[in-house]
C-alpha cells in the first residue's frame, strides 16, 4: 500500500500501516495455495463470489459478513508483499478498499488485536481480483 498515499484515511478511521514483515507472511500463506492465471485458484476451495458492478457499500458488507473472515473485527489488506499493509476496522475494510488500493489485485484476511499484538488468521480471506471480483473463504 501506498502509506503516505492514504495518511489521511488512517487517521480519519482510526487504522494503522502493518508491518511490512506481516504482509510478506500473509503473501506467504497466499503462495502456498494453488493459483490460476493472476489469482487464487477457487475451484478447490470453499468460497463465495461478488461481481462488483453496480454493488453498494451496504451490499458489499452484507455478503462479506457472510465469509469467514466476518468472525474478526479487524483485518489486514494487502496489495503487496513487500510494502506494509493497512490494519482497520472490518466494515472500514469492506467500505474503502478501492480507496486504499489501486492496484487490480488485492488481500485482506481477518486479524484479532490483543493487548496491542495483532494475531492474523491468514486463512479468512477475501481476494479482490481485476477491480471486478470479490472471492472469499468460507
Amino acid at each position: 500500500m501506498r502509506i503516505d498515499e492514504i495518511s489521511t484515511w488512517l487517521d480519519e478511521h482510526d487504522a494503522s500501516a502493518g508491518p511490512g514483515a506481516l504482509s510478506a507472511e500473509f503473501d506467504a500463506y497466499l503462495c502456498s495455495l494453488a493459483w490460476a492465471g493472476c489469482g487464487i485458484d477457487w475451484r478447490e476451495l470453499p468460497h463465495r463470489s461478488l461481481v462488483l458492478d453496480g454493488v453498494s457499500d451496504d451490499e458489499a458488507v452484507a455478503w462479506a459478513r457472510r465469509t469467514a473472515m466476518a468472525r474478526h473485527d479487524h483485518v489486514l489488506l494487502i496489495d503487496s508483499a513487500s510494502e506494509p499493509g493497512v490494519i482497520c476496522r472490518f466494515e472500514d475494510a469492506i467500505r474503502d478498499f478501492e480507496l486504499l488500493s489501486g492496484r487490480p489485485e488485492l488481500y485482506m484476511c481477518g486479524v484479532d488485536l490483543v493487548g496491542g499484538e495483532v494475531r492474523p488468521a491468514f486463512d479468512r480471506f477475501i481476494e479482490r481480483r481485476s477491480f471486478m471480483t470479490l472471492n472469499a473463504r468460507v
